[in-house]
């Protein structure tokens, strides 16, 4: 130990005793050799890269190469959830999302504004689904444009008109779904659900865009019955979904199929409206639900990577931290609920979770391992009314520089 004190301390010394003309030859070596600078910069996180945009022009091309942005989102695929943007009414026409930061920061977060314009329409652009940085948009109702953005960037791509062949029994949010993961692939898809009928059988019609072909294709698949697409989410190369069957299906984008399988007994899963969070985090799948509206314990499942079924990862009781909230006089996000569960994100350490809350007007983070509550959030009390966010409807915001 004293030999490597000494060591560490000469070398403190070393660099402590640099002249500047040393530090300006170490700095011109990084900025000659182009390799040396890109890893460095490639461990850099992507809000700091727009920033040093404007360090040179050589970093500016640099940063901007969309194979740089594709090798950086593959190597920090684990960058952490850096807000959420919601929607308190999701049902509203002309309604912007709110977003909070995760770490309770006051600072501005992006906005859609650099999408005005893009789509020549009455309709506000409204976000769909977000996964792994990037957000998927759309303006309109029946057979809207879709958009996939990148708020980091502030880059889009207006995807072309799905064509006729696209089925005309296809609705808004009937199931609209992005499916992207830069560690696997710098390519991104677009997938959209749809019903029909055809001789008296129930089909699912599915329309795909790849980012690759730049091109939509069209499939039928006979339907599984009972699954609810908005309550799916897009996780290890699948869209999954809990059916009211008690059966885990999900469809495998890459291989444009669907696969059934039952859920144990135990732990059970009880139905989709009993559900109060179902999403990725951290690279894991998690479930959580009440067996009734009011109930304010609940279990946090964990999905076996083999599909075999649940664990349980954490039970938790929200009820000894409502004191630290007084209720309002007014009714508040639900009937019945005193909460709802918005996001869940995992911890530096990668162990502990920390639950994103809406709970009597406020949205709060609260640290299931070590009990620690901090408030991100507080409505004005006038709009508690008509504010009803849950996990359906808020989307992730993750610093990317993914091209789009």
């Amino acid at each position: 130990m004293k030999v490597y004190s000494k060591r560490r301390r000469s070398r403190r010394r070393l660099i402590i005793g640099c002249t500047s003309s040393e530090h300006s030859f170490a700095a011109e070596l990084i900025a000659n050799n182009s390799d040396l600078l890109t890893e460095i910069l490639i461990r850099v996180p992507a809000k700091s890269l727009i920033r040093f945009k404007s360090v040179s022009k050589q970093w500016l091309s640099l940063i901007s190469d969309s194979q740089f942005a594709s090798d950086h989102a593959r190597r920090n695929h684990h960058s952490p959830v850096s807000a959420l943007y919601f929607y308190s009414n999701r049902w509203s026409l002309d309604e912007q999302p709110q977003s909070v930061s995760i770490a309770g920061h006051q600072t501005l977060l992006p906005t859609l504004s650099f999408l005005d314009g893009v789509v020549v329409s009455s309709c506000t652009t409204t976000i769909e689904r977000s996964c792994n940085g990037l957000i998927l948009c759309s303006n309109g109702f029946r057979k809207p444009p879709y958009i996939v953005c990148n708020l980091t960037t502030r880059k889009f791509s207006l995807l072309p008109d799905i064509g006729p062949t696209s089925s005309e029994s296809y609705r808004k949010n009937a199931g609209a779904f992005l499916a992207f993961d830069p560690s696997k692939s710098p390519h991104y898809k677009v997938i959209l659900f749809s019903s029909s009928y055809v001789n008296n059988g129930r089909w699912v019609e599915i329309e795909i865009y790849s980012s690759q072909t730049s091109s939509w294709k069209h499939i039928s698949v006979p339907d599984p019955r009972g699954v609810p697409f908005m309550f799916s989410v897009f996780w290890n190369g699948a869209i999954h979904c809990i059916t009211y069957a008690n059966v885990h299906v999900r469809f495998e984008v890459e291989e444009e199929k669907f696969i059934q399988t039952p859920m144990p007994r135990n732990p059970k899963i009880i139905s989709p409206d009993k559900i109060r969070y179902f999403g990725g985090c951290g690279g894991d799948l998690l479930l959580i639900q009440t067996p009734q509206p009011c109930a304010m314990g609940f279990s946090v499942l964990q999905m076996h990577r083999d599909y075999c079924g649940w664990i349980v990862k954490y039970r938790v009781n929200l009820r000894p931290i409502l004191s630290v909230f007084p209720k309002t006089e007014r009714k508040t996000i639900v009937t019945c609920s005193e909460f709802n569960v918005l996001c869940v994100v995992k911890e530096a350490n990668e162990k502990d979770f920390t639950l994103v809350l809406a709970i009597r007007g406020k949205v709060i983070s609260y640290n299931v391992k070590s009990n620690i509550l901090k408030e991100l959030y507080d409505l004005s009390t006038d709009d508690l009314d008509d504010w009803r966010p849950s996990w359906c409807n808020t989307y992730q915001f993750i610093e990317s520089l993914s091209p789009v």
